[in-house]
């Protein structure tokens, strides 16, 4: 199953003109990242942009309780790390490598100069305008979500990052952290669907093996 963005978002690269997307990636220098690896990291300066050209990763933000939070995940198509030099500011999140991604990293003046160059100032603030109403509708998709479903929900995001495999590395306090969530509940999720047989769970994360039947957990809490 190939990673796809949220239903009616679109990525930078949908924004564009094939032959803008082509001069995009004529900036810049490739560069690989492995699973788990740090894309960006929130604090630093805001001094570079990644065009993602295959893979995904997630975004996170610290919580005050010292955990994070999951913020987003971007895909195939997205560009990372445009707002810290739009608005010249630290980094306001951190970006992790979901599966192996391949990048185009541009600094942020070869960006500006490229935006300005290819007259696409509109075109860049429907995109940033689309990143963050997808970030708002994510919040509110887990909001409605019994616990249970909260942890179906976030495998199924990432599992769909790995397009081969469905394996999500992340460990059960990560999950707990980006949910919000205590450890015990993860876990007791986590076993629920063990015994369904629609994952395995393995020292370095969580082996998906039924992702359709995984999304079908998703439903909200009952209501009385």
């Amino acid at each position: 199953m190939a990673p796809t963005p949220l239903d009616g978002y679109r990525t930078f690269r949908d924004h564009l003109a094939a032959d803008e997307w082509r001069d995009l990636l004529r900036v810049g220098a490739p560069v690989r990242y492995e699973p788990g690896d740090v894309l960006l990291k929130e604090g630093d300066d805001g001094d570079h942009v990644l065009v993602l050209l295959s893979g995904a990763c997630q975004i996170v933000g610290a919580r005050l309780d010292q955990g994070r939070a999951l913020l987003a995940v971007r895909w195939a198509g997205d560009v990372i790390g445009e707002q810290a030099d739009l608005d010249q500011q630290p980094r306001s999140a951190s970006a992790y490598a979901l599966s192996k991604c391949a990048v185009q990293l541009l600094r942020g003046t070869e960006f500006a100069a490229f935006i300005r160059r290819r007259r696409l100032e509109r075109q860049l603030t429907r995109y940033v305008s689309a990143k963050l109403r997808s970030n708002s509708t994510m919040v509110a998709e887990l909001a409605g979500l019994s616990v249970k479903s909260k942890v179906a929900w976030l495998l199924c995001r990432l599992a769909a990052a790995d397009e081969v495999d469905w394996f999500v590395q992340l460990s059960q306090r990560e999950l707990a952290d980006l949910l919000g969530m205590s450890r015990t509940s993860v876990a007791a999720s986590l076993s629920d669907f063990r015994a369904l047989g629609l994952l395995r769970t393995e020292p370095q994360g969580v082996q998906v093996l039924k992702i359709d039947a995984l999304r079908a957990e998703i439903s909200p809490p009952d209501h009385v």
